[in-house]
């Protein structure tokens, strides 16, 4: 095997767990960059699992790759034990049972890393086997959101006194073959690298883009994630989709948790008026505290967790009394009351009889694409 020669590589980094359970980034100062037991190198990882000279990260072309020097407990790149294999943003790099992940920022970053350059590092990651582990397919979900890889389907929302659709509910789903479906997983994913609210927006996007296309929808209800809340750029997402379809009618789902902030709440729903797009509370609990900000901060919308109405029929009288006197608070408000999780006609019924005005669930309609509607 011939001398690499040793350069400057700005910007790339392995990201692990320091013993004490924060990230820590390691940077991939100069090329090429070995790993092992033996004092001196560029990451010392101080565990008898790991060879002395255990393996290194070489440039080729304009990328990263993996070689293993003949350790004994092997080099993993996604799980997958290599010899020498590719290196690319988002992937999971095991060195025996230390685990790492790659990835790259911007030159100014790469510079403000506290790692010294030019120095060894030693670094205590926590094993595998920990509760900690990285999130899987990051380097995917960066194509994802790039490419906008994703689709909708509409689940209705009915009037349960007529039992005629009066909204949707927009639910996203993933069309990256090597990413899940699901859209809890890709957040998931999402949220290891901090990018869930981009992703949230983007399901919002595709939604509103879809609906636009036709005349004969009824509100749409699309969600939100909680750090939305808590970060820039929510109102300006939805700026943008009032120019995407500018007489749709919307409704913005947010999770009942942030009523501990009714300060905010409230002036939240006066910015969506300002745009014409209804307020939804989702996951709606019984805990009295959100009662209480619940009237100092109504939204349009209240939906009832399914775990309130799944075997609603069944229930004993003091659980049918508690949602009574809920859905009696919400009528004094004057907010429509929505029944989530309704999977059979008997809890249909006993919703119904109860007060409330709107259900969602299987037993009223499944989430459909929306050429199916």
């Amino acid at each position: 095997m011939g001398v690499t020669p040793r350069v400057p590589h700005a910007g790339w980094y392995l990201e692990t767990v320091s013993e004490g359970g924060t990230l820590r980034r390691v940077r991939i100062h100069a090329l090429p960059f070995r790993v092992g037991r033996r004092h001196g190198l560029e990451l010392v990882l101080p565990a008898e699992s790991v060879s002395k000279l255990h393996a290194e990260i070489y440039a080729q072309a304009h990328g990263l790759r993996l070689r293993d020097l003949g350790s004994r407990n092997g080099s993993f790149v996604n799980r997958a034990l290599v010899e020498d294999a590719a290196l690319g943003e988002g992937d999971i790099v095991h060195f025996a049972d230390f685990e790492f992940r790659v990835g790259r920022s911007d030159v100014s970053e790469a510079h403000a890393d506290p790692v010294a350059e030019g120095r060894p590092t030693t670094v205590a990651v926590k094993r595998p086997e920990l509760p900690h582990r990285f999130a899987e397919g990051t380097r995917e979900l960066r194509e994802l959101l790039r490419e906008g890889q994703v689709t909708m389907v509409f689940q209705p929302i009915v009037l349960l006194a007529r039992g005629t659709v009066a909204a949707y509910e927009a639910l996203g789903r993933g069309r990256h073959p090597q990413l899940p479906e699901s859209p809890l997983e890709l957040l998931r994913i999402a949220e290891s690298i901090g990018r869930e609210a981009e992703l949230s927006r983007l399901f919002r996007r595709r939604a509103v883009e879809l609906a636009s296309r036709r005349s004969d929808l009824h509100t749409v209800f699309l969600n939100t994630h909680p750090v939305e809340l808590a970060r820039p750029g929510l109102l300006e997402s939805l700026e943008e989709l009032r120019r995407i379809a500018p007489k749709l009618d919307l409704a913005l789902e947010i999770h009942e948790s942030v009523l501990t902030r009714p300060p905010a709440i409230v002036e939240l729903r006066a910015l969506l008026l300002e745009r014409s797009i209804a307020l939804a509370y989702d996951d709606f609990g019984a805990g009295q505290a959100r009662l209480l900000e619940l009237a100092e901060a109504p939204p349009h919308y209240l939906k009832f967790d399914q775990r309130f109405i799944s075997g609603l029929d069944q229930a004993p009288p003091p659980k049918r009394r508690l949602l009574q006197s809920l859905l009696s608070l919400a009528r004094e408000l004057s907010v429509k009351t929505v029944a989530e999780g309704i999977e059979t006609p008997e809890e249909a019924r006993v919703c119904a009889e109860i007060g409330f005005t709107h259900a969602q669930g299987f037993h009223v309609g499944r989430p459909r694409p929306i050429e199916q509607l």
